[in-house]
């Protein structure tokens, strides 16, 4: 019960913060244009108009110019800004975040942010970090590369992934337990959907090997037997379906 309610609740986060980025940016597809007497043009967002007298526009770099309207010959307001001004706007910094649930002999879950550098050439290699759920939670530091097969507004892609992770915290479930982290690796495919020029949402499925190291510590409270202590390894291995937000 607890698990559903969580699922639908990053569910409604990641679907509000979508509409809201969306809107936004809509929003910044328009812009106020500025035509001087001497034949000079000033785009931006214009903050004050008074008639007969001033309009102050603020233009790239949030610098404000204060122009008299004696050298102002026309003002437009909320022009579509041309596609290939837009498509300017795009950074190659990308940013994605994901939901991510593994499903195994026990379902777990865990969040991931990864940063990458998109390529002319469809490659998109990057780092990230988050929090996963396994017998313990823990901090992946994540090494992911991608690769998309087609450039239009959507495309089908494969995956790749490896890096460590650590325990958030040492503490086993009792006093003689320590945990410690593990390496990771995973691959996949997916599908990427490109609903603005800086958004996207990307959905994949794949496979996660985890491996995660605990010390035990044997009798320590015997005379009996010698006190000594263990290294104990344990693998995961799980189907792993993940969902997310891009921007740039």
């Amino acid at each position: 019960m607890c698990v559903n309610r969580i699922i639908k609740l990053t569910f409604c986060f990641i679907s509000f913060c979508t509409l809201l980025l969306s809107g936004n940016l809509h929003a910044q597809s328009k812009e106020d244009v500025l035509y001087l007497s001497n034949g000079s043009i000033l785009k931006g967002k214009v903050i004050e108009n008074i008639s007969g007298g001033k309009t102050s526009i603020k233009i790239v770099g949030n610098n404000i110019i204060v122009v008299p309207d004696s050298l102002i010959k026309m003002l437009l307001l909320n022009q579509a800004i041309p596609v290939k001004e837009c498509s300017n706007i795009a950074s190659p910094v990308e940013m994605t975040s994901n939901v991510n649930f593994y499903g195994g002999s026990q379902n777990s879950g865990g969040f991931t942010f990864i940063t990458s550098y998109r390529f002319p050439f469809r490659l998109a290699t990057g780092v990230g970090m988050g929090i996963e759920w396994f017998d313990h939670q823990q901090i992946p530091f994540i090494a992911d590369i991608k690769y998309c097969f087609l450039k239009g507004w959507w495309s089908p892609y494969i995956y790749a992934q490896g890096g460590y992770a650590v325990p958030l915290s040492q503490e086993g479930e009792d006093e003689w337990t320590e945990n410690h982290g593990g390496a990771l690796v995973g691959t996949g495919i997916g599908v990427r959907f490109d609903f603005t020029r800086r958004n996207a949402l990307v959905f994949s499925l794949g496979y996660r090997y985890q491996k995660t190291e605990t010390l035990l510590n044997l009798y320590p409270w015997s005379s009996t037997y010698p006190q000594y202590e263990t290294t104990r390894y344990d693998e995961y291995k799980r189907i792993t379906f993940s969902f997310g937000f891009l921007f740039n």
